[in-house]
């Protein structure tokens, strides 16, 4: 009992080990950036993006009109949140302070103008952030599934914190599929990891091509290596 124990701790350790000399950069190479002047946006994508399969690059001017109305649609919506959580109270607490029957002569409403200057902070920070190094390395894309969703160039920080969040997600996924702690997930372990519970016939019949592609040596197991380099 003590030897699978020591066995299933080391397994452990290894598989954690593995992730901090990801996290350190220690098994990573560095991506070069293989842009030049005048290059069209659509080589630039393909060669110093992290495309993915099912991509459709949008246009500049769309991407441009994303970066306007998605911000206002946002801060809308955070301007209504914030004025019921923070502006009505306020609004409130102003005039049980300040009223005593007639509230007609109070200037225009506090809650609103707390709301207001926050939203325009936050406006502020958003465009300062789209001047930063990761925002001038975005391309939005259309995805296979029909949405949309940003990409970002190879090697700036933007990528490195996804996948470093990716890595990590994926290494806790794994250690709580491996019920067993041999180091490795069969293909039973592998549905844990999307609600074996919840899974139908035929998303069950994907999840076997998905591990069939991420099992590269056919043993019917996969280790944490396959299973990350089987994720786009």
């Amino acid at each position: 009992m003590s030897d699978e124990l020591e066995k299933n701790d080391s397994q452990k350790h290894l598989i954690k080990e593995q992730y901090r000399k990801w996290k350190e950069g220690d098994d990573k190479k560095e991506h070069i950036s293989t842009y030049y002047p005048g290059m069209d946006r659509l080589t630039n994508f393909k060669q110093n993006y992290s495309k993915r399969s099912g991509d459709i690059l949008m246009s500049k001017n769309f991407q441009r009109v994303n970066h306007i109305i998605v911000p206002i649609i946002f801060l809308g919506i955070l301007g209504i949140i914030l004025y019921i959580f923070i502006g009505l109270p306020v609004n409130a607490l102003y005039h049980f302070i300040w009223c005593d029957t007639d509230c007609t002569d109070l200037p225009a409403s506090p809650g609103i103008i707390i709301v207001a200057i926050l939203d325009s902070l936050l406006l502020l920070l958003m465009i300062i952030n789209m001047f930063k190094e990761p925002w001038k390395s975005q391309i939005l894309v259309k995805t296979k599934n029909g949405g949309y969703d940003f990409r970002f160039r190879k090697g700036t920080k933007m990528v490195e914190r996804m996948e470093s969040y990716k890595n990590k997600m994926l290494t806790n996924l794994f250690l709580k599929a491996d019920t067993n702690k041999d180091g490795t997930i069969d293909f039973t372990e592998f549905l844990r990891i999307g609600g074996e519970d919840h899974l139908t016939d035929e998303e069950i019949k994907e999840y076997e091509e998905d591990f069939e592609k991420a099992d590269k040596d056919g043993d019917g197991k996969l280790t944490l290596d396959e299973l990350k380099e089987s994720q786009p």
